[in-house]
């Protein structure tokens, strides 16, 4: 008696657990259907605890944070609060997506570039920062699903609009190098967009990498750790960089070789790490504000040698970084 008892027990409270999160469920595609994006989180979020593998309750999670960062920056213009609930939902976007979610994927980044080319900026620096931050999420937009037209159709706008003002700039940068190295930085920035816009103008492609290799050994005072190299080693199992950072943050900042990475041309990246091979070794060190140190960084040495650039990230983010001719 006392077993069936206890197998009762179980089952009702099995039935309740069922029911509640079912019940969530319908509360948050209630809420959902309302445009109450925020209840609608709260209710999908807590039966997420319940059933953490559920895909389709992940993609509605994701859907909604997109839906309430859209909504939020319709009501109050608030672009950075658009961008951040993006990046939440992207959280929950499964690594088998169904087709809606690809489409949501690439139409909420769509959408953040338009935002971003829309935005006023308050000053030159934050207008360059806007106009990369619009192609950057257009090139998502496509990544995500190569078929959307709408994102095509905003790319060959954004190249007839800028890329022969972005060029332009770039060869005049480039041309007054001479007279102000930092110019090669410039020179860099400008002709990198317009290739992106137009990637076999041979012109631009020309004059790209020469920028790039007079832009190698500057440190650029428009980021927060610029970088520089200064010469370049490989053996058969390494590839090294003696690297030059520079800490422009306000507070204290801890470098040490495992904060570099090599980037690849397909988006991947090599740790740097020191090793015995090279003398003059990075060594880990706590930099203050406007202080630099110097040393050699060293890579795994992979079969495809398609490097695109050196990059230094602090807690994940990219704070400084160098593009390799």
């Amino acid at each position: 008696m006392k077993r069936l008892v206890i197998i009762y027990a179980f089952l009702v409270s099995a039935l309740l657990f069922i029911g509640c999160g079912k019940g969530l469920m319908e509360s948050g595609d209630e809420a959902f259907e309302q445009k109450n994006y925020t209840d609608a989180l709260k209710y999908y979020l807590e039966a997420a605890k319940e059933f953490p593998d559920d895909v389709s309750l992940k993609e509605k999670i994701a859907i909604s944070y997109f839906r309430e960062g859209e909504s939020f920056y319709e009501k109050r213009r608030v672009i950075k609060a658009f961008e951040a609930r993006v990046k939440n939902g992207m959280k929950f976007v499964p690594e088998n997506p169904s087709p809606n979610m690809v489409f949501e994927v690439s139409q909420i980044h769509l959408k953040l570039a338009f935002a971003y080319k829309q935005t006023k900026a308050e000053n030159p620096y934050q207008k360059k920062k806007y106009l990369d931050n619009a192609l950057d999420f257009i090139e998502k937009s496509l990544a995500y699903d190569s078929s959307n037209t709408d994102a095509h159709a905003a790319l060959a706008e954004f190249k007839e609009e800028h890329f022969t003002s972005l060029k332009e700039k770039g060869l005049t940068a480039y041309n007054k190098g001479a007279q102000d190295p930092l110019q090669f930085i410039a020179a860099d920035y400008y002709l990198t967009q317009s290739i992106k816009l137009d990637p076999e103008n041979q012109e631009a492609k020309k004059y790209l990498t020469l920028a790039r290799q007079k832009a190698l050994n500057l440190l650029d005072p428009g980021m927060n750790v610029p970088i520089a190299v200064t010469d370049r080693m490989e053996n058969d199992q390494y590839i090294a960089f003696l690297v030059v950072v520079y800490n422009l943050l306000p507070e204290n900042l801890y470098v040490t070789a495992e904060h570099l990475y090599l980037v690849k041309k397909d988006g991947t990246a090599i740790r740097g790490k020191t090793s015995g091979m090279f003398t003059t070794a990075l060594q880990s060190k706590s930099l203050a504000n406007g202080q630099e140190m110097a040393g050699v960084v060293a890579f795994p040495l992979p079969e495809d040698k398609n490097f695109a650039r050196l990059e230094f990230r602090k807690d994940g983010e990219v704070m400084g970084y160098k593009n390799l001719p």
